[in-house]
């Protein structure tokens, strides 16, 4: 098995990391400037007019927490949907789906993880260097469709600078206690002459994971109780299929092998590289639809649990050619192309329905912006096309090819104590399908927006977008089951144009002890374009039908953070964070939208010094009583964690070490499909190391 020998690779890569670590030591540190490489305008992560993260390769390690969504849940305004520990894909200020682009580094990932919430992304955190994370409107940069915001996973897998020295790399191993999974990541990079290689590896392997009560919601038992009153004979049958303890069906296997090269000089950078990524998971809860009796169905049970087996291969290009052409400064391209597949096995392991998507996606910018310039931006054009298909018994979507072409220019003009953005897209979508439906769509996005600096340490800023989001092919084009979430969806091969009018401003401050940063904002959409329930039912599927529709409706809220140095105990800092998130959404005729995340806060402490940090916090969410009327409410949570991350060895060492949830607190996530069948994971306890060599 391919985990087999990465673990072990990896145990030997790490062990020579730690003596590499332990000689350099005393080694001084880098300080990292950080620019933002994810929006049309290059400029630092403080300097944006919108929010913006930029999450290191530290951070990364630190809130590892299996899936993408999962992983940067924690951050103010970003939370996940959830179909099991495998599968989490990151939502921003309410919004997900397609109007939140998840790219690898530039482009996208070409799978088939927007289709359905039961499929997985094929980007894997721990490849990470480097995740930018943009909220609000990003369709300047990167089309109609990232109205929500971007998700850009740098992986580094095309090196961009020479090696300093022989070879360079690093390793990582950790282990977690809730599921016994495993991680397991090396990568290392050498030149020969201008050429520069890298080769990678990673391997996630998890059991099923502990939950602290029932696998239930009580909301849920208690309308199934309320169900089996009326038939009596049911009761004890039901008592006998509660699940408590353990989530059954929730393991995982991810493995992803990489490699890269490119040539390098003071002209620029030019590589390619190759990845073929491999993944197993469960479907816990899955809701098969079979025509056998129930005898039958429990005896498929018994031979296995349905699952979904994904593999990818996928060759990128990118390059930076750096010239004097006017007020051009250089040439960025990058490309990406993927042959990506999946099948979902049913109990009895037998293919019930295979997903094949394959196609590319390229980008290519003139980057303005010299040193003595005022103005900084880009100009470029943007491609793709995607096709994909699906059959057997599940496949709720006809073969869809999806063509995108997309110019766009973007300018900051700098004037020191003000300035000035803006920007403007152009884009082309033609989807083609086998049932000769096809549509079209023309859609033009604009941006504008100034910023100011009043004094030393303050930035404020205000913009406003009007946005044009084509619907896609799911949207227009499902018919039938779809067994993931136990509903028949059906599409609207007449569905407009969605548009949106975003307004959204931004504050930081730093000075003295405190650091704060607060982002609000509110969009109004004409034309919303949304999953709805009918109140029927399929007669033949015995499933709720719901149905695509559009509407008028309005989304706000924001996003509060502050970091404050409290005070100096001996050779300890003490630092203390406060984390607040708010967002509301709803349609003009239906009230609230599904699945919007409630309330929630985070406060934390953290005793610094050289060689450790203690830190401590409580994550608050509130009751989320303003459902949709095709949910029920959700309860709210406390959780409280607690880690710590040292340096044995220097700076190059990074050792975790950390307790999740330790009152076993039951916590469900509104924003996931399985919230009333499967909670948060229980106490959980970490220990996972880096080292840099």
């Amino acid at each position: 098995m391919a985990g087999n020998w990465l673990s072990t690779a990896s145990g030997i890569a790490l062990a020579a990391a730690l003596a590499a670590g332990a000689s350099a030591q005393d080694a001084p540190t880098r300080e990292d400037v950080i620019v933002v490489t994810g929006t049309a305008i290059e400029a630092r992560s403080g300097e944006t007019l919108q929010s913006v993260d930029v999450i290191s390769l530290n951070d990364v390690v630190d809130s590892f927490d299996g899936s993408l969504g999962a992983s940067l849940a924690a951050l103010p305004g970003i939370s996940t949907t959830s179909f099991g520990p495998a599968v989490g894909r990151p939502i921003i200020r309410g919004m997900g789906g397609d109007r939140v682009r998840i790219l690898n580094n530039g482009v996208g990932l070409v799978d088939a993880s927007g289709v359905s919430v039961d499929h997985a992304t094929t980007t894997e955190v721990l490849d990470a260097e480097q995740i930018v994370i943009l909220r609000g409107p990003a369709a300047i940069a990167y089309g109609g469709g990232a109205i929500g915001g971007v998700i850009n996973v740098i992986d580094g897998r095309i090196p961009t600078s020479p090696v300093d020295g022989l070879f360079e790399g690093q390793a990582y191993a950790g282990y977690s206690s809730v599921d016994s999974g495993h991680q397991e990541a090396a990568r290392i990079r050498t030149g020969v002459g201008p050429f520069v290689f890298q080769l990678e590896a990673s391997h996630r392997e998890a059991g099923d994971f502990d939950i602290p009560g029932y696998a239930e919601s009580a909301r849920l038992r208690a309308l199934e109780e309320a169900e089996h009153d009326e038939h009596e004979h049911e009761e004890d049958e039901h008592e006998d299929e509660e699940v408590t303890g353990t989530v059954p069906n929730s393991g995982l296997t991810f493995d992803t092998l990489g490699a890269g090269a490119s040539l390098i000089g003071d002209w620029g950078f030019l590589g390619i590289s190759v990845r073929s990524y491999d993944a197993e998971y469960g479907l816990p809860a899955h809701d098969h639809h079979h025509d056998e009796d129930e005898d039958e169905h429990e005896d498929e049970h018994e031979e296995g649990d349905p699952k979904i087996a994904m593999e990818q291969t996928r060759w990128d290009i990118r390059g930076q050619f750096n010239f004097d052409l006017g007020p051009f400064d250089h040439l960025d391209i990058s490309s990406g192309i993927a042959d990506y597949q999946h099948v979902e096995l049913e109990p009895g392991g037998e293919i019930g329905t295979l997903f094949e998507s394959d196609g590319w996606e390229a980008r290519a910018a003139l980057v303005n912006g010299h040193s003595e310039s005022r103005w900084n931006g880009s100009v470029g054009i943007q491609m793709l096309e995607t096709n994909l298909a699906a059959s057997g018994e599940e496949a709720f979507i006809p073969p869809v090819s999806t063509h995108d072409v997309g110019i766009f220019a973007a300018q900051r003009y700098d004037l020191d104590g003000y300035g000035f953005d803006m920007g403007a897209r152009v884009e082309r979508r033609e989807l083609d399908t086998a049932i000769g439906t096809d549509r079209s769509f023309d859609t033009v996005s604009v941006a504008a927006g100034a910023f100011i600096r009043p004094a030393d340490g303050l930035f404020l800023g205000l913009s406003l977008a009007r946005t044009e989001r084509a619907p896609n092919d799911a949207e227009l084009y499902s018919d039938g089951l779809h067994a993931a979430t136990g509903t028949v969806e059906i599409g609207e091969s007449t569905l407009g144009k969605e548009t949106g009018w975003a307004l959204d401003g931004t504050a930081r401050w730093s000075g003295g002890a405190w650091r704060m940063e607060a982002g609000a904002f509110y969009s109004r959409f004409s034309d919303f374009i949304y999953l709805a329930p009918t109140g029927l039912e399929d007669p033949v599927e015995e499933a709720p039908i719901y149905r695509y529709l559009q509407d008028d409706a309005t989304l706000w809220g924001g996003e509060f953070y502050a970091e404050r140095d409290l005070t100096v105990i001996g050779p300890w800092a003490l630092v203390g964070d406060f984390s607040l998130e708010y967002v509301q959404g709803e349609t003009d005729s239906f009230g609230p939208l599904p699945r919007m995340p409630p309330l929630s806060t985070t406060i934390g402490a953290e005793l610094q010094r050289e060689i450790i940090d203690l830190r401590g916090e409580i994550v608050w969410a509130a009751d989320q009583d303003d459902a949709a009327d095709s949910e029920l409410p959700t309860d709210g949570y406390t959780m409280v964690n607690l880690s710590a991350v040292a340096h044995p060895f220097g700076s190059d060492t990074r050792l975790i070490v950390e307790a999740r949830n330790i009152t076993d607190e039951e916590g469900r996530l509104h924003t996931s499909q399985l919230k009333d069948t499967i909670p948060l994971p229980g106490r959980s306890f970490r220990i996972a190391i880096l080292q840099r060599f």
